[in-house]
């Protein structure tokens, strides 16, 4: 990538495999990305990371950063959004996604896994963790003070 703006990278971009979150495959969203000339993007599909090996290959094939990440609910029903630093992050996130797998889901909402203060605690080593976006805990503290 010759020219690169810089300025602002996407650190919270779901693809298709965030089913009905999500349209765009991640080949789509590095081929854009280089077309606007950002140096990088952060796939975060919803409860995995399904996407990344076509994602990685995809921004190396079009000479952008691929940054990988996830949304993991929590035990309060907030999303948050998790960031791979590097490769022990990588091996955490899955971790803690296969740990949520293995829950019956949040309460009132069965099919949906979450992590636990603990889980997050034990597999922090390496990862970046994100308040933002529309279920996170700052959304959810807006929306509980205006009664919305």
């Amino acid at each position: 990538m010759s020219g690169a703006t810089g300025a602002y990278v996407e650190l919270h971009a779901r693809s298709a495999f965030s089913f009905l979150e999500g349209a765009s495959l991640p080949e789509e969203l590095a081929e854009r990305v280089a077309e606007l000339e950002q140096p990088a993007i952060a796939l975060t599909d919803a409860h995995g990371v399904y996407g990344a090996p076509r994602f990685h290959l995809a921004a190396k094939k079009e000479g952008i950063r691929a940054l990988i990440g996830a949304e993991v609910n929590s035990a309060a029903d907030c999303r948050y959004t998790i960031l791979a630093e590097n490769r022990t992050g990588y091996q955490n996130l899955c971790r803690l996604i296969t740990r949520t797998k293995f829950r019956d889901g949040t309460p009132g909402k069965p099919e949906r896994p979450f992590a636990t203060d603990d889980d997050f605690a034990e597999y922090a080593e390496g990862l970046v963790c994100l308040s933002g976006g529309e279920e996170g805990p700052i959304a959810r503290i807006f929306s509980q003070c205006n009664g919305s």
